[in-house]
């Protein structure tokens, strides 16, 4: 393992309001270019990508979901994306396990603004995304992604990732929202236990894929998606 492993790179690359060197120390800026030696291939186009939502990058952690919510509580701005390489202590829907430590995997927290929408239908958000992310994949491998419900994306009735929303609430009302997206890209992950067939993007669309390209592909739609919510009317997603 190596050291940088213990540290965050924090790349602040569109701001709207942050500043560029909110979070990149100097001790920082060191790693980063030390990083960029050893991850030639995987990560480095990622990091050298310009997003409309800042993006923090880290090589390792317990949990991009429990970082992004105790940064949110700490008082940084929203939006933000907390992106790992690898995840040691994923969880998804009712705590259930997900395996989080393959390299080539989508490990990935979205803290949002809690606009009005997103306050009065958290669950049907859930639901958008999960839907608006499976139209983009399934146009851009040409392969059939679905959903099942709320919150499971699947290839061929075999999962290939999950969404994840956790909401802080004061007086019913929410406060911050961390949406967690867990994809299998590259790698399919063996779970002895698990209740369900279990694939990967690669495996499924049955061709070698661009890691950096996927990912990119992904932040870039989801961040559209987040914002496309607020115009859509809720009451077309129940079900």
């Amino acid at each position: 393992m190596f050291i940088i492993c213990t540290f965050d790179l924090f790349k602040a690359n569109s701001g709207k309001g942050v500043k560029k060197d909110t979070f990149l120390t100097v001790e920082h800026k060191i790693l980063a270019n030390f990083c960029s030696m050893i991850f030639i291939t995987m990560f480095d186009k990622i990091l050298k990508t310009t997003f409309r939502v800042p993006l923090l990058f880290k090589s390792q952690t317990q949990s991009t979901n429990m970082d992004a919510k105790e940064m949110v509580k700490n008082g940084q701005q929203v939006p933000f994306m907390v992106l790992a390489k690898q995840q040691l202590a994923s969880y998804g829907q009712y705590g259930r396990r997900w395996v989080g430590n393959i390299v080539g995997n989508l490990y990935l927290s979205y803290a949002l603004k809690v606009a009005d929408t997103l306050q009065n239908h958290p669950t049907i958000f859930v639901r958008y995304v999960a839907i608006k992310l499976c139209e983009m994949l399934s146009n851009k491998f040409s392969i059939d992604v679905k959903t099942r419900w709320p919150n499971d994306i699947l290839i061929n009735s075999k999962k290939i990732g999950g969404l994840l929303l956790e909401v802080i609430r004061s007086d019913n009302s929410i406060t911050s929202a961390v949406l967690g997206i867990g994809i299998n890209i590259l790698d399919t992950p063996k779970i002895d236990d698990a209740p369900y067939p279990i694939s990967c993007l690669q495996e499924s669309a049955n061709v070698k894929l661009n890691f950096d390209d996927v990912l990119i592909d992904i932040i870039h739609a989801l961040i559209e998606i987040v914002e496309e919510f607020e115009t859509v009317n809720p009451g077309n997603f129940i079900r």
